[in-house]
């Protein structure tokens, strides 16, 4: 699944720690691993060791990405350079490379145009038509790898796809998965009848886990009984998963999913994939 990945920097340290992700996960499935330096102006988050501002060729912007990239620890990464708006560089990037997936971080320094949260990666995240996971800059730049995996997934048709997305990855990276389910959240329920209502939502909930049967990736079913947002963090915490995966777009007991990627984005104790 995993045939290459592409990620995108500008020379900050959050980009390194993405691109430290992106290494070690094509690290260990055998997938190449792009880094794409999108620029438009002379990028001073690499002029910080007296580089000439007046550098503009794609060739040089190579060089010293690939010297950053090789100051921060990270190796394995072939680094290649685009002038033009980083928004749709990146999306023609992931395109033009058939990239199955595109890893950015949650902060930048702007001088290429700027990783930044607010603006680059939730552009990327409702415009890319390949899976985005984003790399909080609370990462490390020796990440652990990926040993359990959270799959956030409501009732809306998206849920099919997100769910096939993470048995595969899942199976590539031999890593059980957790399935969340928020059962009708702020909702009263009737005393007598919470473990019948848990019960129908879990069953629902196995109907659609076939994936990871017929791959057999390990799993296991969490309903909660909160915002989505909330039960995806505080089951990410403490170590007790690698990867939250979750789609742009939902409906129904994970009411407006768009809003809880957007949130995941800002808060997710970990690298977050998020599925169009």
């Amino acid at each position: 699944m995993t045939h290459l990945i592409l990620v995108g920097i500008d020379g900050s340290t959050s980009s390194s720690i993405a691109a430290a992700w992106a290494a070690n996960l094509g690290f260990r499935t055998g997938a190449p691993v792009i880094a794409v330096a999108a620029w438009n102006e002379p990028p001073t988050s690499f002029m910080d060791g007296g580089g000439d501002p007046a550098l503009h060729r794609n060739s040089d912007m190579e060089d010293l990405a690939t010297t950053t990239l090789h100051e921060a620890g990270v190796d394995g990464v072939r680094v290649t350079a685009i002038r033009g708006p980083i928004t749709d560089t990146l999306l023609e990037a992931v395109d033009d490379f058939d990239a199955s997936m595109l890893v950015v971080g949650t902060r930048g320094l702007g001088a290429l145009s700027g990783l930044l949260l607010g603006s680059i990666s939730r552009r990327l995240m409702f415009s890319t038509r390949r899976p985005l996971v984003v790399v909080p800059r609370t990462w490390s730049l020796n990440p652990p790898e990926v040993t359990r995996v959270l799959v956030g997934v409501d009732r809306s048709e998206i849920a099919e796809r997100v769910l096939l997305w993470a048995a595969r990855f899942c199976s590539e990276v031999g890593a059980p998965a957790a399935i969340v389910r928020c059962s009708s959240p702020g909702c009263e329920r009737p005393p007598g009848h919470v473990d019948q209502i848990d019960d129908r939502a879990r069953s629902n909930v196995e109907r659609a886990l076939q994936p990871f049967r017929d791959l057999g990736v390990e799993y296991s079913i969490v309903i909660a009984h909160c915002d989505p947002r909330v039960a995806l963090v505080e089951n990410a915490q403490d170590g007790r998963a690698d990867l939250i995966v979750i789609g742009t777009r939902g409906q129904g007991q994970f009411s407006g999913l768009g809003g809880t990627a957007s949130y995941l984005a800002r808060h997710s104790p970990v690298p977050l994939a998020v599925i169009p």
